[in-house]
């Protein structure tokens, strides 16, 4: 396995996990002070729109490296 690999694959999981928190939104991990300053700053639904479209940013970057490898 090369390192653009593993590096896609990270880029996969972190945008799978990004998009589980910005929907299911686990209170332990809401509640954390960083998330909560992007809740202030956007509310709570521009939060979950901006975790989502990092979440989809870095699926979508993991699958090009993949394919374009």
């Amino acid at each position: 396995m090369s390192t653009l690999t593993l590096i896609a694959a990270a880029l996969v999981l972190w945008g799978v996990l990004t998009l589980a928190i910005a929907y299911l939104r686990p209170k332990a991990i809401w509640r954390m002070g960083k998330i909560q300053g992007f809740v202030q700053l956007l509310g709570e639904r521009g939060a979950v729109v901006f975790f989502t479209i990092v979440g989809f940013g870095a699926i979508v970057g993991g699958v090009l490296i993949m394919i374009l490898r």
